[in-house]
């Protein structure tokens, strides 16, 4: 069985989570709010959801996984990182965790993400505003809607975490 453990703040990392539940036949979603650790002793693999904020991986999600190493090393675990960027995965990880953490995951992704202007903060907006002069994204503007998700990759992701699933 497999959990999927997320943090969402705007519904990106979420969505994710729902994508990766599509092509995995017995997974079960759950809020980082909502973790209780007796209840993942029941699962074989966890997938943990990582949003990117500010350029830098959810400081909640990164903590609970290194206070929790224990636990997701003995289950086999994943990792996808919901950005604008998820070519950047990769820097992301590298700047949050160390060696002794990312070598115990089974398979690491970036799968795209969204920014949902409707649902920004004021500094958020700003932020973006900054972001968008150093790095301009095609079609993102004040009011709209953008989503970058990779189905295909999003799918292989899938693919591989069911493949260590089964062979647990």
């Amino acid at each position: 069985m497999v959990a999927i453990i997320f943090k969402s703040r705007h519904g990106a990392t979420k969505k994710i989570a729902s994508m990766i539940s599509h092509h995995l036949a017995s997974c079960t979603l759950i809020a980082l709010e909502d973790v209780n650790l007796e209840e993942l002793e029941k699962f074989d693999t966890i997938i943990c959801g990582i949003p990117v904020y500010n350029g830098m991986l959810d400081e909640e999600m990164t903590a609970f996984i290194k206070d929790h190493q224990d636990l997701l090393i003995n289950k086999h675990y994943s990792i996808y990182v919901s950005a604008i960027f998820p070519s950047e995965f990769m820097h992301y990880l590298t700047d949050a965790f160390d060696y002794t953490i990312l070598k115990d995951v089974k398979t690491l992704a970036g799968l795209g993400g969204s920014l949902d202007f409707s649902k920004l903060s004021v500094s958020e907006k700003m932020k973006v505003a900054l972001m968008k002069k150093r790095r301009p994204l095609a079609n993102v503007t004040e009011g709209s809607a953008y989503e970058n998700f990779n189905e295909e990759e999003i799918k292989n992701f899938a693919y591989k975490v069911k493949r260590i699933d089964e062979a647990a």
